[in-house]
């Protein structure tokens, strides 16, 4: 990397975007060499929104982003998007599939001589454990290893930072798992950047540094997993890492309740014992749940 490690990699300032009555307001982040950053909330909340921002695919109406320090320059300004700045994996991949994995990495090789090319379509089969499918054509692979090839095609510029919205979403989970540790191993020893868009909480847990949690638009709490797990900024945010139950404030229920305004919420695994009506218990890989009315509410107990 040219930059001092120091700095961040991706940074943006009073970023915001409008589109009709649309607002996304995400404020300032950045992210360090090294680091892999997750977004997480709800669907439409603006995750995608905020990639397609630092991709340079959309005008900020606000604010501005930088990668390695250089100003994102938008498809207003450019017509083709600079992938050597910022890889990219789609949520579907757009691999040539009668073309071999070899020549789809290839793709965004540029200014390296052959034998250089050769070095480092290797270096990243050897990363994303694709040495074993060498000089196959793409069509052959399952989805799993189509991803891994998507990855390495996306860091074989050797760009600063890689960006995946939701690309893994259609895997089983160990495959899934799989190519997140073997990508965290690559962040590490390469010290890039890396922001992804991760369907299940779970997998965010399993790879992220840091979080960014984004809610009706906003950045609205950015921070370590466990921090964030165990101090969220509401029940909707709780709600993404694990069951949560919410009642009127002022119903009498054993437990560490917090409130939030006229209602307070407790996590499922931090709800007691209760003595109410028992509607039914189910058992689980992580154990059982036992799901109560209590007053009317449905509560549920893990």
């Amino acid at each position: 990397m040219s930059m001092h490690m120091n700095q961040p990699l991706v940074k943006f300032k009073d970023l915001g975007f409008a589109y009709q009555d649309l607002l996304f307001d995400f404020g300032n982040a950045q992210i360090q060499p090294g680091e892999i950053v997750v977004l997480v909330g709800p669907s439409g909340a603006g995750k995608s929104t905020l990639m397609s921002l630092l991709r340079g695919e959309i005008e900020p109406s606000k604010g501005e982003v930088y990668i390695s320090g250089a100003l994102v320059e938008t498809k207003k300004r450019r017509l083709v998007l600079d992938e050597t700045r910022a890889g990219w994996v789609p949520q579907l991949d757009d691999l040539q599939s009668m073309l071999t994995l070899e020549e789809n990495i290839a793709y965004n090789i540029l200014r390296l001589d052959d034998r250089k090319k050769a070095l480092r379509i290797e270096s990243l089969k050897e990363a994303m454990h694709l040495s074993a499918f060498s000089k196959q054509k793409v069509r052959t692979l399952s989805g799993g290893q189509r991803q891994r090839v998507s990855i390495a095609k996306a860091m074989a510029g050797n760009p600063p930072v890689l960006l995946m919205d939701e690309s893994l979403a259609q895997l089983d989970l160990r495959t899934k798992s799989s190519i997140l540790l073997d990508l965290k191993a690559m962040v590490k020893r390469d010290q890039f950047s890396a922001l992804l868009v991760l369907h299940d909480p779970a997998d965010a847990l399993l790879v992220a540094d840091r979080l960014w949690v984004i809610q009706d638009g906003k950045l609205v709490q950015q921070g370590a997993p466990n921090d964030i797990i165990s101090n969220p900024m509401n029940h909707e945010i709780a709600a993404l890492f694990d069951y949560v139950n919410v009642v009127p404030a002022e119903l009498d229920i054993p437990g560490p309740w917090i409130i939030e305004g006229t209602d307070k919420w407790i996590f499922a695994h931090d709800l007691p014992e209760l003595d109410a009506e028992v509607i039914d218990v189910m058992d689980t890989p992580s154990g059982s749940i036992t799901i109560y009315k209590f007053e009317g509410y449905r509560l549920i107990q893990k």
